[in-house]
C-alpha cells in the first residue's frame, strides 16, 4: 500500500542569462537551451571553501564565453531499428523482439 502526502515543490519557471539578460520561460522556446552551472567550491578553492558557485547562460553566451573549450558531439543513431539490426541472438543469447512486433519506429 502506498500512502501519499502533498508537498510543495520549488520549480524553476524562468531562467535569465547572467551575461546578456535574455529570459526564457518554462515550456517556452529556449528554456531547454539555457545552461545552469552550479557547484560547491572545495577546500583551497579560489572561490572560497564551501561556497556555492552558480551561473546561468543562454546558449549564445555559453558559446561566446566558453566556446573555445566546449566539446560538441553529434548524437549517435540509437533508434530501435539500429539496435535491432545490431542484435545477434547467437552472440547475445536470449530473445529479442522483431521490428514488426515492436511497433512503428
Amino acid at each position: 500500500m502506498q500512502l501519499r502526502t502533498m508537498e510543495a515543490v520549488s520549480v524553476v519557471h524562468q531562467i535569465r542569462c547572467d551575461r546578456c539578460g535574455k529570459k526564457a520561460e518554462r515550456g517556452g522556446l529556449g528554456f531547454a537551451e539555457m545552461m545552469s552551472i552550479s557547484f560547491d567550491a572545495g577546500y583551497g578553492s579560489i572561490f572560497g571553501d564551501g561556497n556555492r558557485v552558480e551561473v546561468d547562460l543562454c546558449e549564445a553566451c555559453l558559446r561566446d564565453t566558453l566556446g573555445a573549450w566546449l566539446r560538441v558531439r553529434t548524437v549517435a543513431d540509437t533508434s530501435l531499428a539500429t539496435k535491432l539490426a545490431a542484435f545477434k541472438p547467437e552472440v547475445h543469447g536470449g530473445e529479442f523482439p522483431s521490428s514488426q512486433s515492436a511497433g512503428p519506429v
